[in-house]
Order: structure tokens, then sequence, then C-alpha cells
């Protein structure tokens, strides 16, 4: 599609790096942080990309969301959509869309598949839940069961369908994708859901680390007013978009890194505070 950029967001691009590990020559990978229903940020986060690829041509692209991208703020039906067209609809060169789930979806399926509990809800509504609800038009609640049927008659069915087809984790070559990391303490075949989408410690900081693999994941703000850092074990792109107003998503092209941010109005006013 035709730009549509928000002339008060701002696109960052930092200096290209060596990677922890390689991947395969002509393979780019993209990954994009915890979104929570900023449907600008990745609207121009998604056209930033597509002017790389179109750049810098790889063999094959890989775009991965890493989840959460519902809840909190004001858009999550809007980015939903934008998911389900993926990177691929922005630009003409093919591309791999790959979403995972994160901890905010997880409640969304459990909606869309009759699992959800009234204490899902409860918990659901405390931690951002009232706000996807809004977008959905669902303004009054009675409990789990009505939470399920007015889902499922205000979503249009692929967006059920994509809901339902959310992945837990992607591996490309030395990459694990992930929302919010994997138990070191655990064997890789062993990890489970409430694990991939919640963990912190002893993730974030573990005593020993047993694989021979990079974890990029979400879920953990980390934010420095720039340029995430690379642990030896892990990448973490949550930049925290809704309080923020940066969302971030790292570049992988073979040998070399680089991070990629779309900054809105509020988030340069402040960095012009910090650095004046």
């Amino acid at each position: 599609p035709e730009s549509q950029l928000d002339p008060q967001l701002e696109i960052r691009r930092y200096e290209w790096c060596e990677v922890p590990r390689q991947i395969s020559n002509g393979h780019m990978v993209v990954a994009i942080g915890d979104v929570h229903g900023r449907a600008d940020l990745l609207t121009g986060l998604y056209e930033a990309l597509a002017e790389d690829i179109a750049r810098l041509k790889p063999e094959r692209v890989t775009a991965i969301l890493l989840g959460d991208l519902i809840d909190r703020g004001p858009d999550s039906l809007e980015v939903l959509g934008l998911a389900l067209g993926g990177l691929s609809a922005f630009t003409k060169r093919p591309v791999e869309d790959i979403f995972l789930l994160g901890n905010h979806d997880y409640w969304l399926r459990q909606a869309v598949d009759g699992t959800l509990e009234d204490d899902d809800l409860r918990f659901w509504g405390a931690n951002g839940g009232e706000e996807t609800w809004r977008s959905l038009g669902i303004s009054r609640l009675v409990g789990a069961r009505d939470m399920i049927m007015q889902t499922r008659r205000r979503l249009p069915e692929p967006v059920l369908d994509f809901i339902k087809s959310m992945s837990v984790t992607y591996r490309v070559d030395d990459y694990l994708f992930v929302h919010a990391g994997i138990d070191p303490r655990q064997p890789l075949n062993a990890q489970t859901l409430k694990t991939l989408c919640w963990i912190r410690d002893p993730f974030l900081n573990p005593e020993v680390w047993p694989f021979e693999l990079t974890v990029v994941h979400g879920h953990t703000v980390e934010w420095n007013h720039g340029e995430p850092e690379v642990h030896d074990h892990r990448i973490g792109i949550d930049s925290g978009a809704v309080n923020t107003g940066v969302l971030t998503a790292l570049e992988i092209n073979s040998s070399q890194m680089r991070f990629i941010q779309v900054w809105d109005g509020k988030a340069q006013e402040e960095d012009s505070r910090r650095a004046g």
C-alpha cells in the first residue's frame, strides 16, 4: 500500500553490527516486539521494514511478531487486522510471516476456544483487557461465558482462525524466537506454555546457560531510551510501546544485525528533553 506513515512518527535505524550467531546467507529475519494495541506504531514499523527489504533485496525474508499484540493500547482490533496481513501486505517481495502467542494473546485465545474462566477474565481485565474489549465493541460483560460468546460473534472468521493458529516458538538456525523466554533449568522439549509466555527470572539472568542458541524475546520491558542491549544468551526487544511510544524490531541479515524503531511524538519530546 501507499505510505500511511503518520507525520508524528519517526523511524530510527541503528548501526549494523556483528551477530551473536550467523544465519544462512541471503536470509533476512525480522522480529517485532510487543505491540499492545498500537496500530499506528506497527504500521510505521511495517513500512520501514518494507523499505529495508526493497533496498537490501534478500533472497528470503522471515518476519516474526513476538506476541502481545493486544491489550493496554487503543487499537487491538486494528492490530489484529494488520497482523493478519503481516509484513507481506507492505512489500512485493515474498515474506514468511510468523505470529507468536503472548500471555495477553492467550487470554483472547481462551475466549475464542471456549476455555476462558471467570478468574481468567478478571485477571485479563486487570491487565489491560478492557481496552481490547472496547476495540471489539464490547461495553458490558457478564462473566467468561458472555465474553466467549461476544468474542466469537464480533471477530471476523479470518481473525478467529488467526488467533487459533498462533505459534508458541519459532527457530531459525541458532536463534529461538519466543514471547517471554525459556527456562534454562529444563530441556528445550520440556518447556511449558506458561514458561514460554510468562517467564522472567531465571531466564533473564541465568546462573548457567546450557543452550547453544540465542533467544529473541519480548514480554519484559527493557527501555533505556535507545538501542536495546544484546546479551550473550538473549536479545529482548520489548520497548514498552504503550507507555514509551516506541516500538522496536530486530533485523538479522546473514552475519549482521541492527535495531530499527518507530517513535511517536510523545517519545520524541521526551528524548529532546533528556538531550537538552
